[in-house]
C-alpha cells in the first residue's frame, strides 16, 4: 500500500463533552466522522483508510461505513487510553505495510483534497507534513500565570491542525515501543527536533477543530455556506 490514512475518532482530544464523542455527532445530515472520511475516501492519493473508535462505537462506524459505501475502510481500531497507545494498536494491526501514514483528527470535518495532497507530498520529500494555520495576531507566551514571558512576532506563529503525514519508517521510529518518555501533544512532536525535516502546509482558518459546543455551532455555520 502506497498512502493509509488513519482517522482518529476516539479520545479525550477527541470529545465535545465527557462522553459525548464529536465524530458522532451531526454536521448537516451526516455525522461529523463522514465528513473528513469522504474526504479521504474520495481522495486519489489515499489507497486505505482505517478507523480508530471507542469499542462502544464500533457498531456504528460499520454502520456508517456500510450505508456511505466507504470501500476504502480496510480496518477499524478500537482505540487506546491515549493517541500513542491507539497509533501502536493500529501499527500492531496493518493489514499490509504502508509508504506514507496520514493521521487526522475526525473532529476536524472541513479538510480540503488540497490540503490533503499537498501534505503527502510535502511528506514524502521532507518526511513529516502537518496541515497547520499562520497566526496573523502577535502571540505572548505565558508557561505559568498571567505573565507573559515572550512575544513572538506577527505572522511567525502557527497553529498546528491536521492532516499530519509521515514516511512510515519515520512514524514507525516516534511510536517505538522502546521509546518509553514519549508524549505526543501533536503527532509531529518528537519529530520536530529536526525543523529542516518538517514542512508546515497552510490550511485556512475554516479546518477548524469541534472541541466545543460553540466550535459546533461555527461548523453548522460553516457547513450552510458550503
Amino acid at each position: 500500500m502506497n498512502t493509509l490514512a488513519i482517522i482518529i475518532a476516539c479520545g479525550k482530544e477527541e470529545e465535545i463533552a465527557s462522553g459525548t464523542e464529536t465524530a458522532f455527532l451531526t454536521l448537516g445530515s451526516r455525522p461529523v466522522l463522514m465528513h473528513s472520511l469522504g474526504i479521504f475516501q474520495a481522495s486519489a492519493v489515499t489507497d486505505g483508510i482505517i478507523l480508530v473508535v471507542s469499542k462502544e462505537r464500533v457498531d456504528a462506524t460499520l454502520q456508517i461505513v456500510k450505508r456511505f459505501g466507504c470501500t476504502k475502510v480496510c480496518g477499524i481500531v478500537v482505540g487506546g487510553v491515549n493517541r500513542l497507545s491507539s497509533l501502536r494498536t493500529v501499527f500492531a494491526k496493518l493489514p499490509e505495510p504502508a509508504a506514507t501514514v496520514i493521521l487526522h483528527e475526525a473532529s476536524r470535518p472541513f479538510v480540503s483534497h488540497a490540503v490533503v495532497n499537498e501534505t503527502v507530498k510535502a511528506a514524502k520529500r521532507y518526511g513529516c507534513a502537518i496541515a497547520a494555520h499562520k497566526l496573523p495576531d502577535s502571540i505572548k507566551l505565558a508557561t505559568k500565570g498571567l505573565k507573559p514571558e515572550k512575544t513572538l512576532e506577527r505572522n511567525c506563529a502557527w497553529a498546528a491542525q491536521s492532516p499530519q503525514v509521515f514516511r512510515s519508517e519515520v512514524l514507525e521510529k516516534i511510536i517505538d515501543p522502546k521509546n518509553k518518555t514519549i508524549k505526543l501533544v501533536d503527532d509531529e512532536s518528537q519529530f520536530v527536533r529536526k525543523p529542516g525535516e518538517v514542512h508546515l502546509v497552510e490550511a485556512g482558518d475554516k479546518n477548524i477543530k469541534i472541541r466545543t459546543t460553540a466550535d459546533l455551532a461555527i461548523a453548522t455555520a460553516i457547513f450552510n455556506l458550503l
